[in-house]
């Protein structure tokens, strides 16, 4: 079996490095600080987060991973929430299972596990939030009951604001008492948008977690666990991990994308630029991703991510000169990308860059 899995979270025992984020993870949880953690969408923070469930569940203590993705109501939160304590142990006041069947969360003998059928009942809004409350006091009720740490994980966190613009005062008016019962991780693959939660004054979660980012894997360590795998499974890399690694820059998902690739070309045995042949069937399988990308985006926008594929200045006076557009123009543009931090990021020396390096790579052949 292809080791490399690239299409949803990645094993932990195939998580490449990630030692001193899981180390800061696992410390912030011991003396219960919340830790607010961003990363880019595919940059592993789901991975992330469920290695570290899985050590803190190793260490004797209770932890999950609620999924807030795409939550549309408050009803929604609370079955989110519902179904992620499904493997908690049962609390004294039953909370998780008197509000599952509300829910549309049906009861098992081994927890509690989304129901298919009948259809979520609509509950009014008063009645969802009176569900969340109380949901969210569970891991207070389970420390009562026999002093138990209870890890809890917010997945997506800033979705929350789709639900309902308030729902992080609900949440925060909650959870405050929790000190000594939980610890808690806020993580969001939207980093602007979870900054400004827990950095603006007037937000409920204003200076309440530690900040954490995910940065991109480092390059020798990747490399070194990429080839030893292959080595592994009897398949003879050369040069050609250090090339990908080269190309990939470190992007989590694109270097695990890309390792799966390679992994089969080495194994099919036909390619005599095994390295290059990856990159080609990794460009293929992702080329309608970036298409819709590029779909969605502004002519200026469009200039800005085409300057940073061909090594230019994305608002300089040459690009402002070919496209005939003005440089305050291009500036406004690239600020817009810059804040979103889905397609271009900022490296440490502060300097903007292209995130995706296979859309670089599909935006210089077109």
């Amino acid at each position: 079996m292809n080791p490399f899995i690239y299409q949803g979270p990645v094993p932990r025992t195939h998580l490449i490095d990630r030692r001193a984020e899981l180390n800061a993870l696992q410390d912030a949880a011991a003396n219960r600080v919340a830790i607010r953690l961003s990363a880019p969408r595919r940059f592993g923070k789901s991975s992330l987060l469920e290695a570290h469930i899985a050590a803190m569940r190793e260490a004797g203590h209770q932890a999950v991973r609620v999924d807030l993705s795409k939550v549309a109501t408050v009803g929604d939160v609370a079955a989110r929430v519902a179904h992620a304590f499904r493997d908690l142990p049962p609390d004294t006041r039953r909370t998780v299972r008197r509000w599952a069947a509300r829910l549309g969360i049906s009861a098992a003998p081994a927890g509690v596990g989304l129901s298919i059928a009948p259809p979520h009942p609509r509950l009014g809004a008063d009645e969802a939030r009176t569900s969340l409350l109380q949901l969210l006091d569970v891991p207070k009720a389970l420390f009562e009951l026999d002093q138990s740490l209870t890890v809890v994980c917010f997945d997506e966190f800033q979705d929350l604001l789709v639900a309902d613009d308030a729902l992080d005062g609900l949440v925060r008016s909650v959870i405050q008492y929790h000190a000594e019962s939980a610890a808690y991780v806020f993580a969001g693959s939207q980093p602007s948008l979870m900054k400004a939660l827990f950095s603006e004054y007037e937000r409920p979660f204003y200076g309440q977690a530690r900040p954490l980012t995910l940065p991109s894997l480092p390059i020798a360590e990747a490399a070194e666990d990429i080839e030893s795998m292959l080595v592994r499974d009897g398949l003879e890399p050369a040069g050609a991990v250090d090339e990908l690694l080269a190309f990939s820059e470190g992007h989590p998902q694109r270097t695990i994308l890309l390792a799966h690739h390679l992994y089969e070309v080495l194994a099919g045995g036909t390619s005599d630029d095994p390295a290059s042949t990856a990159v080609d069937l990794a460009l293929a399988e992702t080329a309608d991703a970036h298409q819709a990308v590029w779909d969605g985006l502004s002519r200026n926008e469009r200039v800005v991510l085409l300057a940073f594929a061909d090594g230019q200045a994305p608002a300089g006076s040459i690009v402002s000169e070919q496209h005939r557009i003005p440089r305050s123009s291009l500036r406004d543009a690239l600020l817009r990308l810059v804040t979103d931090q889905q397609l271009v990021g900022e490296a440490q020396d502060g300097h903007p860059y292209l995130l995706d390096p296979l859309l670089a790579e599909w935006l210089r052949r077109r």
